[in-house]
Formats: structure tokens, C-alpha cells, sequence
């Protein structure tokens, strides 16, 4: 019903990396927007969207198998209305789809579940979803329906069982907008949560790895940020930070030949990672290493955060100052194929290397021990992903890492998604900024200089931010995230500087925030008028902190930064509206908010803070500011000595 793709569709005349992967599909896909939902309504057939990132394996996989056919182009062109979004261009669109299939998958099956590729059917009239899946087999197996079955069955359920699909739909949509949109009345904040959550994520520790649960394993730098926070007061719990540091930087999650950070591994050990590299991840682990490098000096972190920022250069450059958002986890359809080595491979590689500089760097590299077997191809031979246990400085074992990356940069290199995302590169200018203080390192400060004149000059237009851009062209409007974590950039490249203009931008961008996302100290992840049907509360930190998480954290930042200034009353006056109108969100999951409680334990530290939200005798130290944000059970208000 409608209209025909010819050798192209729709999305050939977008820009994202990952809608451009779908421009030849025999689909008749739209992107995100308006004419798409008005159509479907205008002929009365459900949405299908589908959900992805560029760099996301799964997608892939969906696509060579069921976006390329064209007998499903055919069944999704006359039973739906589909849409390909990109989830890095519209995380809005992606957490509330993603919240229907967890919702769906906890009614159905008793446990929340989701993913990616995120495949959902939507009631266009009403824009509830009646059913979400993610990744869907191209036939029937492991008893899972085939995409082909799904299709079938849900275009004849909306034909002819229109009023139960409609009650779904609503019985979905209902609990969606709840938990979204939900807030909570002010609660009392203790003293003691920093700690109280610190020692909740230990239940969680692989002390003898390092790290947060086991396989697969995640970086998790929201929650080292407040364990590292916590350890001020509890010195007990730097351990915790290291030992994960420790396991990520000599293990395979961390690019031994290349530099920087893969984005998980698939065991418990940080030894074999998920070949994809995204930009947040980096942005936030140099951050992390800055501050151990800066507790206890150590050529682990050093080497570690010099080899990312040189790969952030050669690899990642958008060619005006930006970075680009990730590279792919494949290439030629084989995960990591670029990153393995077997033996073989590496001896031919370093034969030039004097014998014993050659044998100690296949061994500090573990070169002669294959760790790896593709799940997927079980004829490939063992290969090796180059780790480095235990670590030790070595002239040789560097050596060797940079003719292997030669050799490795003859080999064909993933793809590189080029957005650029205001929230990453702001994670990122952080990151950067924080190791040039830690190791006196003007360059590293200069190129966090560069992302953020790259972000300012080109992120905003008319007055408007926005969240994505590759080259001139903008994308969607900014989010808070967005925001708040390209204000915690610049915050920290001023203390790196000092250069007021720095902080000064920092200022500006927290205040549009705050006149775009923030309604009495309550705030949105959106602005509206994306195409979501509900303004979305940000409740939970994920990879990257929240929006919530992200802007209490500017706003700590920008009071300390501002004590005895003539705008210090503006910055206190606004964190204390945030402390107060969200206490009773963070009360309601601090171990879901790890970044926000960070922040306010450091504003405790700092003294910023006085009594709690909600107890006028718990009696937060206020140390010796002149002015200090006093919280009762009436509010926060600022108190000036």
C-alpha cells in the first residue's frame, strides 16, 4: 500500500551512518518523523519500527537476513507503515520503545527483557505499541516465530482482531507513560547514601578480575565515578576502583596494539571483547584513569590514556576538532576480524625484532596462547586477542604494539559511524581535559580544546542546540543528556585552563537547560515535539549518566566553581531547586543513579550542603563556605553566613 522502493529508499537522502546502511534494503523505510506517522494513520495500518545503531552486530545479522529479502519488503510494504531510527539520533524515541518491551516481555514471560535491533508495532492513532521484540530469526527456530510469521501474524491480528490488538496496546501504553513520566515527592537524602550505595555495589564486585558481575562484563563508570567518590570517606573502597581499572587496561577489553576502549567483553576475565568501540566509553574511562593516575601516579594509566588519546586522533578525527561516535565490532560480516592475530601472523609481523625483544613481546602480548574462537565461524582457526598480564613497562612490548598497528592499518578497518553527538564528545572533552591535568600534558588539553570549539561552533544554530551532526549538517534537537555532559566538559576544561571563557560557556549551557528541560527543579529528558507521545523523566544511568545524573553534577560543579562570585547565588539557587525537587527520585533508586549520588556526595564534601531533604537533624557538615544550600523538610534553600 505503500509506495514502491526502487533501487533506493528514503533513507538514501539521510545522513546517519546507520539509516545509510539501510538505503538499499528492498523495504520501503522512512526515517523518524511526522509524514511517516500521518501516513500510516491516513491508511490505517500499524507502524513497524526498527530500532539500531551502526555498530550494533545484531542489526547486521537482521539485516543481511530478513531486510534484504524482498518477500518481507514485500509483507512490511502491504501490512505497514515501517521506520528505521537510528537510537544514537533519537534516544527519546529509543528509551520509550525500549520501556514497551520491557514492560511486553515482563507480561508475557515474567521477566523484563530487550535489545538490539528493537523491533516494535505501534497503533499509529494512539501511538501505544501492542508489540516489541528485538532480534527475530529469519525462520522458525530454538522457539523463536521467524520475522516472516510475526509479520503475518500481526497484520491479520489488526485486520481481524482489531479491538484485542487496541486493548494490548493499551494495557502497554498505560504502564509506558507511568513509568516515564513518574515522579516522586522529596525524600530525605542522608549523609550516609554515598556510602550505603558504595557498599550495595560491592555485593556485586568480581574481586579477582576486577569489575561489576560477570560475563558479559561492562566498563561501568557510573558506578566506579561513585565508589571513587565514596572512598573519601570510606578509604576501604579505592580497591574497587583499581582492581576494575587494573583488569580493563591490561586485559583485551583495552586495544593493546591500537589504544583505546572496546566496549565490553563476552567473559568475566576482560579478556575477549565485543569488538565495537564507542566514543562515551573512552571519554569516561580517561576521566577515570586521570583521577587514579592523579591519586597514585602509574605508567599503567599513563600509557593507557596516551595510547586512547592518540587513537582518538588517528582513528576517530572528524577533521574539524569533533570525534566520531564509534567504530563497528565487524568486518566482512567476521566479528573483530581486524583485531586477531594467530601465531603465525605476529611472528611474521615482528620478524624484524632482535630475537629476545620478539620473544618478550609475543609473551607480554600472550601472542602464543589463542583465546579466541569465532561463535560464528567454526572453521576459522584460534586466534589471539592481545592482552598484557601482568602488565610492566616495557620499551619492547611498545615497540611491537606499533609495528603490529602498522601492520594492522594494511588490513581493512571497520566502518566508522560519523556522527558527531554533543553528550559523547562532551563525556569526551572531560576525559581529555582531566588526563592533560593528570599528566601535565598541554596536547591532551589542547585537543579537549579542540572537540569543545568544534561542539560550540557547530552544535548550535538559531539559538537551538543540537544532539547530532556530520559535517554542516544538524540532526535532532538536544536532549538534557546532551547538555549537561558537553556543560561537565567544559567545567572541567576551565579548571585545566583556567581561561574563563570556558566556564563562562559552561554557565550558558546549564541555563538553557534549564529553560528547555527543567520545570520547578523537575526535570525531562526531551523538550517535546519529537514525535514521542510522552515527555520522558530521566530515572536511571545506563553506559552514560542520565540526564538528571549529569546536570545535578554540572550544577555541583558550577556552585563550587562560583563561591564567592557575584553568580554564586544563581548557581546555589538552581542546585538547590534540583536537590529538592529530586530527592525523592534518587531516594527511589540511588543504585540506579550512582552518577547523581557521586555528585552529591562531593557537594557534601565540598560543603555545599547542609541538613537533608527531608530531616531537619541529620546534620551534613557545611564546612566553611560563606554560602551553603540548607535542606529541610520544607526544602532547599541557600543560606548565607
Amino acid at each position: 500500500m505503500g509506495q514502491d522502493p526502487s533501487t533506493t529508499n528514503r533513507l538514501a537522502t539521510c545522513t546517519s551512518p546507520y539509516l545509510l546502511q539501510h538505503a538499499g534494503n528492498p523495504v520501503d523505510w522512512w526515517p523518524w518523523c511526522d509524514e511517516a506517522i500521518a501516513l500510516a494513520r491516513r491508511l490505517d495500518l500499524p507502524l513497524f519500527v526498527s530500532i539500531g545503531y551502526s555498530t550494533c552486530y545484531w542489526c547486521h545479522v537482521m539485516e543481511r537476513e530478513s531486510f534484504e529479502d524482498p518477500s518481507i519488503g514485500r509483507a512490511l510494504r502491504d501490512g505497514f507503515v515501517s521506520i528505521k531510527v537510528d537510537r544514537e539520533e533519537h534516544p527519546s524515541v529509543d528509551e520509550w520503545l525500549m520501556t514497551a518491551c520491557q514492560v511486553m516481555t515482563e507480561l508475557t514471560e515474567g521477566r523484563a527483557s530487550g535489545g538490539w535491533p528493537l523491533n516494535g508495532f505501534i497503533d499509529p492513532h494512539s501511538m501505544r505499541a501492542f508489540h516489541v521484540g528485538t532480534y527475530y530469526p529469519p525462520q522458525d527456530a530454538h522457539g523463536r516465530a521467524s520475522f516472516r510469521r510475526v509479520l503475518a501474524s500481526l497484520s491479520s491480528a489488526w485486520v481481524e482482531r482489531r479491538d484485542e490488538v487496541i486493548a494490548q496496546a493499551q494495557r502497554i501504553g498505560g504502564i509506558v507513560e507511568d513509568v516515564l513520566t513518574r515522579t516522586v515527592s522529596p525524600a530525605e537524602l542522608p549523609a550516609s547514601l554515598p556510602a550505603q550505595v558504595a557498599q550495595a555495589l560491592l555485593r556485586f564486585e568480581d574481586t579477582t578480575h576486577g569489575g561489576f558481575g560477570g560475563a558479559p562484563k561492562f566498563p561501568q563508570p557510573c558506578y566506579l565515578r561513585l565508589v571513587r567518590e565514596a572512598a573519601h570517606e570510606l578509604p576501604t573502597l579505592q580497591p574497587t576502583v583499581t582492581r576494575a581499572l587494573d583488569g580493563m587496561v591490561s586485559g583485551g577489553l583495552f586495544d593493546q596494539v591500537g589504544g583505546g576502549f572496546h566496549r565490553y567483553c563476552v567473559d568475566a576475565t576482560w579478556t575477549v571483547p565485543h569488538f565495537e568501540k564507542m566514543l562515551y566509553d573512552n571519554g569516561q574511562l580517561l576521566e577515570l584513569l586521570a583521577a587514579e593516575h592523579a591519586r597514585v601516579p602509574d605508567e599503567r594509566w599513563s600509557s593507557a590514556m596516551r595510547r586512547t588519546a592518540s587513537w582518538l586522533e588517528r582513528d576517530m578525527n572528524s577533521g574539524d576538532g569533533a570525534c566520531s561516535a564509534a567504530l563497528d565490532a565487524e568486518v566482512d560480516g567476521r566479528e573483530g576480524l581486524n583485531y586477531l592475530w594467530t601465531h603465525a601472523e605476529a611472528l611474521d609481523a615482528l620478524g624484524s625484532f632482535d630475537p629476545s625483544a620478539r620473544d618478550e613481546a609475543v609473551q607480554a602480548l600472550g601472542l602464543d596462547r589463542p583465546n579466541f574462537r569465532d561463535p560464528h565461524h567454526a572453521d576459522a582457526p584460534p586466534a589471539v586477542v592481545p592482552t598484557r598480564r601482568p602488565w610492566r613497562d616495557s620499551a619492547s612490548v611498545d615497540a611491537a604494539c606499533a609495528r603490529l598497528l602498522a601492520v594492522r592499518d594494511a588490513r581493512r578497518g571497520p566502518r566508522r559511524d560519523t556522527k558527531l553527538i554533543l553528550e559523547w564528545n562532551g563525556l569526551l572533552v572531560e576525559g581529555l581535559a582531566a588526563a592533560g591535568m593528570a599528566l601535565r600534558d598541554e596536547r591532551m588539553i589542547l585537543l579537549a580544546a579542540q572537540v569543545a570549539e568544534a561542539l560550540w561552533a557547530g552544535h548550535q544554530r538559531d539559538g537551538a542546540w543540537h544532539r547530532t551532526r556530520i559535517g554542516p549538517v544538524l540532526g535532532p534537537p538536544a536532549t538534557l543528556a546532551d547538555l549537561a555532559c558537553f556543560g561537565l566538559g567544559l567545567e572541567t576544561l576551565w579548571r585545566a585552563t583556567k581561561e574563563e571563557r570556558w566556564l563562562a560557556r559552561a554557565q550558558n549551557v546549564e541555563r538553557h537547560a534549564r529553560s528547555q528541560f527543567s520545570l520547578d527543579g523537575r526535570w525531562w529528558v526531551n523538550a517535546g515535539g519529537d514525535g514521542v507521545p510522552v515527555r520522558i523523566r530521566s530515572h536511571h544511568d545506563g553506559a552514560v549518566p542520565s540526564g538528571l545524573s549529569a546536570i545535578l553534577d554540572l550544577q555541583v560543579r558550577l556552585a563550587l566553581a562560583t563561591r564567592g562570585r557575584d553568580e554564586g547565588r544563581e548557581a546555589l539557587d538552581a542546585l538547590a531547586r534540583t536537590i529538592h525537587a529530586e530527592s525523592g527520585t534518587i531516594m527511589a533508586n540511588p543504585v540506579g543513579l550512582t552518577w547523581a549520588v557521586a555528585a552529591l556526595a562531593r557537594a557534601m564534601r565540598e560543603g555545599l550542603l547542609q541538613g537533608t531533604a527531608g530531616s531537619r537533624d541529620s546534620g551534613i557538615a557545611a564546612g566553611a563556605s560563606s554560602r551553603r544550600i540548607v535542606c529541610t523538610e520544607s526544602g532547599c534553600t541557600v543560606e548565607w553566613a
